[in-house]
């Protein structure tokens, strides 16, 4: 959680779909490395096509070694390369077009949703922003890294933190729940 001008606290919460996002990346990865060594065997290839054949290589290798050192890795570079270079070098718009899709819409599908906490309420970022105000509350509370907030019509959200990026703006549970206390009893 960190401290925000707009936001008096901002809770990041973790991403529950980067695993399925990341297995379906290196299947699409492997896909287009297949279609792309399927073309560069075909008798002469343009040779950009082997240009994008080894950048999507080295993209993919770059991957390889960023999940051994356990740091987040992307696969937006490597769809939007290979799909560029299948349509622009005799393959036409059929489906390549969605390795392009495809990695632009990681990029949507990997943000993190922030919920704000000011005096007038919380706000949970996404598609659709929702404003809840404190009166609709009876309880919210950050402990071992999961955020309750419990509703007074008998709803409960419960979602794991994910503060890992955030380290400057570390705020202590015990303040962040002094804090929605606070709010709560105003």
């Amino acid at each position: 959680m960190r401290k925000q001008k707009i936001h008096d606290y901002v809770v990041v919460l973790r991403n529950q779909n980067r695993p399925l996002i990341e297995r379906t990346g290196w299947l699409l990865t492997i896909l287009a490395l297949i279609i792309l060594s399927i073309h560069l065997l075909l008798p002469s290839p343009p040779w950009p096509l082997y240009l994008c054949g080894a950048i999507v290589l080295i993209l993919a290798i770059s991957n390889a070694i960023e999940k051994r050192r356990k740091k987040p890795i992307r696969f937006r570079y490597i769809l939007i390369t290979a799909g560029i270079g299948l349509i622009a070098f005799g393959e036409g718009l059929n489906s390549n077009v969605l390795f392009i899709l495809l990695g632009i819409a990681e990029g949507f599908l990997l943000q993190k949703t922030e919920i704000g906490f000011s005096e007038t309420g919380i706000v949970r970022s996404g598609w659709r922003s929702k404003h809840t105000p404190w009166s609709d509350l009876q309880n919210v509370l950050i402990r071992d890294g999961w955020l309750t907030i419990d509703f007074k019509d008998n709803q409960i959200l419960q979602m794991e933190t994910d503060d890992d990026d955030d380290d400057e703006y570390e705020v202590e549970d015990d303040e962040f729940n002094t804090y929605c206390q606070r709010m709560l009893n105003r």
